[in-house]
């Protein structure tokens, strides 16, 4: 049972002999009253001030919820751009492995070609060597002969070997 400070003013008391003093059950009463007043004027201010509470409360959750949904997309944001970046980062790896397999590839081809350029340089230094070895041995050979020839021939040709200027022609023949 609710009472009101109002209720309380206005209770009346039947009177009795030898009963309670009617001012002081009234100066009582006012007190009470007067306190109940207080009382629920705190009680309301309480209620409005808990109200605020409350609504600041929800305003809090409200931030907090909207924190925990963008701290969450920050996190996915984070991890999309290390899956990106470690994707990258592996394509970037892989077209290097390759660039450096084609390099090599190309590289071991040059030096083949390099290694058969050799090769063939040095069979036509060879070659070549064995050539003027030949040329020499033949053209030695044609000095011993006409070295032989003119010691044969030297006290008969010697004036004809002095006016001729071809050494192949020596002696006005022609011939070796």
């Amino acid at each position: 049972m609710k009472v009101t400070p109002l209720e309380i003013r206005q209770q009346q008391f039947p009177l009795r002999f030898r009963g309670l003093d009617p001012t002081d059950v009234d100066k009582f009463l006012e007190l009470v009253a007067s306190d109940m007043e207080d009382l629920m004027r705190e009680n309301a201010r309480l209620r409005d001030a808990l109200g605020k509470k409350d609504q600041d409360l929800q305003r809090m959750q409200q931030g907090e919820d909207e924190l925990k949904k963008a701290l969450m997309a920050i996190q996915q944001i984070r991890e999309e751009w290390i899956g990106r970046a470690e994707k990258q980062a592996e394509q970037v790896l892989m077209e290097s492995e390759q660039k450096a397999k084609q390099l090599r590839i190309e590289a071991e081809r040059r030096i083949e070609l390099l290694q058969h350029d050799l090769q063939e340089l040095q069979r036509q230094k060879h070659q070549l060597t064995a050539e003027i070895r030949h040329i020499l041995q033949e053209h030695f050979r044609v000095l011993e002969t006409l070295g032989a020839e003119n010691e044969d021939s030297d006290d008969l040709q010697h004036p004809l070997m002095e006016t001729s200027d071809n050494p192949q022609d020596v002696g006005g023949t022609g011939r070796r």
